[in-house]
């Protein structure tokens, strides 16, 4: 049996933006979960982000071509939620019509502004997504350091905290896997030296040594960058390698800066019904890594 699945991304592999190349990690996540056969990609879609809409959606694009698939993609939001309820787009609209026909998991690895426009045009149609699986969110205080340097942001909240908070009031099971769970793995050269040979190997390299390097050079003492997003795919597949929680949630202004807003999890939060991966059981980061090296191809 294989899980249905929607991808909403900010996908952005071998794209430059403001002087430096931006995140290669979605890139990894769809590529694994075109290849993995408990997995029906149903569609991808795009949205602002790591790169502006205008050059994440070609990627995503590119990536289906590569891969060969007839797999749809939509684009979405170029900016964040606003205050007309009536917003949408093709990757809202999309969405809402997959969910009439069959209900489906989405795994939300950008900004939430899809997601959050989905909750607001169509909460019917998003009560019947089985789930939703976001990277972001963290634990009551928590600042986000790599090694003395920091903090480092929540990006894909961060970007739309507003789109979090609908998303999270609206209901639907949601999943949060963010930095206290994938700062635990790193992909690192050695690593991708790994990658079975492949077109996508090919294509994938090249794009993706700039970011590491960045990375690097950001966090000094960092082997690799950190998978965030593949995790989102991989939870689905494997819950048995997680450390999950039941936790409450709640959207506050962050310690650092007033225009900044913050997606906070504990156990003594409100509304304590979604689950936060705090970490990886015994062999479960090792698998973790290992399962996005063999996906890559």
């Amino acid at each position: 049996m294989t899980l249905p699945l929607i991808i909403d991304t900010d996908v952005a592999l071998g794209v430059e933006h403001e002087g430096r190349p931006r995140d290669v990690d979605d890139a990894y996540a769809i590529v694994a979960a075109l290849n993995a056969p408990g997995i029906d990609v149903i569609g991808i879609t795009t949205v602002f982000g790591n790169a502006p809409l205008a050059l994440a959606d070609p990627v995503a694009r590119e990536i289906v071509a590569l891969k060969g698939r007839a797999v749809p993609v939509a684009a979405g939001a170029a900016e964040p939620l606003s205050g007309n309820f009536g917003e949408t787009n093709d990757a809202v609209e999309f969405m809402a019509d997959v969910l009439t026909r069959q209900p489906v998991h989405i795994a939300a690895i950008g900004p939430l502004t899809n997601l959050g426009l989905l909750a607001r045009r169509y909460p019917e149609h998003l009560a019947d997504a089985l789930s939703v699986v976001i990277v972001g969110g963290r634990s009551v205080g928590n600042r986000f350091f790599l090694h003395g340097k920091g903090p480092v942001n929540d990006f894909n909240v961060e970007q739309d905290p507003g789109a979090a908070r609908a998303l999270l009031e609206h209901g639907v099971p949601v999943t949060m896997a963010g930095f206290e769970l994938t700062s635990q793995v790193s992909l690192g050269a050695a690593d991708l030296e790994r990658l079975r040979p492949s077109a996508i190997r090919e294509h994938f390299l090249p794009r993706t040594r700039p970011w590491l390097e960045y990375w690097q050079r950001t966090f000094p003492g960092e082997i690799g960058f950190h998978p965030w997003d593949s995790a989102a795919i991989d939870w689905l597949l494997h819950p048995e390698r997680y450390v999950a929680e039941t936790r409450g949630w709640r959207v506050v202004e962050s310690p650092d800066s007033a225009d900044t807003r913050w997606l906070e999890t504990g156990p003594d939060l409100p509304d304590r019904t979604k689950t936060f991966l705090t970490g990886f059981t015994d062999d479960g980061a090792s698998a973790f890594l290992e399962d996005i090296v063999d996906g890559v191809h």
